[in-house]
């Protein structure tokens, strides 16, 4: 019988001069990365064979608009492939939390997008687990970087971070935070 070690922690949690750092890396799914990689090339001839066709005048004058429209579709559903598949080859989310400021920011290759929150006004973060329901598809948009498994309260809408997380490291980034900051736990009411 093979002995089953425990797995290393993909987290890195770091006290720094700019306050709390932690980094999370995308849980990397094998499987959809060799897919995505695979549809992403056939995306790519379809997508100059189209685009030389059209360019160069070589379509029917009477289809002429559905090319441009399929072209239209077809570009952005190869932007959101390519975007997933960097998402999770080299994707990761990074909070920082300085002074007053708590950071959410996800990032692919150094390039990314962050939003900053004022940690005053944030109640009730705790670790919120995504369901799978066939009507709510935001648990299957997590392989895209998009949600998370811990959420907190922001006025009147609920954030989310902390993608691909399993419940060992929301509870070991929840109590890294909770150790440090002082959060509220009751909704504000205005």
């Amino acid at each position: 019988m093979a002995k089953v070690h425990p797995s290393d922690m993909r987290i890195t949690i770091a006290d720094t001069a700019g306050g709390l750092r932690i980094v999370m890396p995308c849980r990397r799914s094998w499987s959809v990365i060799v897919f995505l990689a695979f549809w992403i090339c056939g995306w790519a001839v379809g997508e100059v064979m189209v685009s030389r066709q059209f360019l160069q005048g070589d379509a029917p004058a009477e289809g002429e608009f559905f090319m441009l429209t399929w072209l239209g579709v077809w570009t952005g559903g190869g932007v959101v492939a390519v975007y997933a598949w960097l998402w999770q080859v080299m994707g990761k989310e990074i909070v920082t939390v300085h002074g007053q400021t708590f950071t959410v920011r996800r990032d692919i290759g150094g390039v990314g997008f962050e939003k900053d929150y004022d940690l005053v006004q944030m109640r009730n973060l705790r670790g919120q687990p995504v369901g799978f329901s066939p009507v709510d598809l935001s648990s299957s948009f997590q392989l895209w970087g998009v949600g998370g498994m811990i959420a907190f309260d922001y006025g009147a809408r609920t954030v989310r971070f902390g993608v691909g997380l399993d419940e060992a490291e929301v509870e070991h980034v929840l109590t890294s935070i909770k150790q440090r900051y002082r959060i509220s736990e009751t909704t504000s009411k205005k």
